[in-house]
């Protein structure tokens, strides 16, 4: 069977309960298991197709919470490494009236953002496999390096590679996000 890899963010959404206020105003939040890549794998492993998640989350509670949610999704964990180095991403989201949402990221750094790339092993991907990213964990960082590092191994094994902007303003600097979209 092919298999979909999706690498980066598995993060902590902090969801309000009021809808139509905004962040600031908002008391009270449920925590929800999130990140695109998480999501997509997650989805992917429900309907029944193969889904490795390529990522770290750190050795807490939130972490602990992301890695057995995806595993009862029925999403392949083992490529999930655990760090003491920082701490699992956390993103708290408001929903305005008009329908925009409103974040603030706890990531400076966070755990997945310190995925290296000799992490990543070539022997993974095979033909036909799907390397799926986002943009979130492109920022400066060693897991920007993982993502180069994956996508070359998967181009050389003949995987399709997928992208999903998903772009979240408050995480770049607006250099770097024109250079990442110069270079894709």
């Amino acid at each position: 069977m092919k298999t979909l890899f999706t690498i980066g963010e598995v993060l902590i959404d902090f969801i309000p309960h009021q809808k139509g206020v905004i962040l600031k105003d908002v008391s009270l939040f449920e925590r929800m298991a999130g990140g695109a890549p998480a999501n997509v794998a997650a989805t992917v492993a429900k309907l029944g197709g193969n889904a490795k998640m390529i990522s770290q989350v750190g050795a807490d509670a939130f972490g602990q919470f992301l890695v057995e949610t995806l595993r009862m999704a029925r999403v392949n964990t083992d490529l999930i490494k655990v760090t003491d180095e920082a701490n699992t991403a956390l993103a708290f989201v408001s929903l305005a009236s008009n329908g925009e949402r409103d974040f603030s990221f706890y990531r400076k750094p966070s755990a997945d953002l310190l995925y290296k790339a000799d992490y990543i092993e070539k022997a993974w991907f095979k033909s036909g496999d799907i390397l799926h990213f986002c943009s979130v964990d492109l920022v400066e960082s060693p897991m920007k390096e993982a993502h180069k590092t994956a996508i070359t191994y998967a181009r050389e094994k003949g995987a399709m590679i997928s992208f999903d902007p998903n772009v979240r303003l408050p995480l770049w600097v607006t250099k770097q996000l024109r250079r990442i979209y110069k270079n894709l």
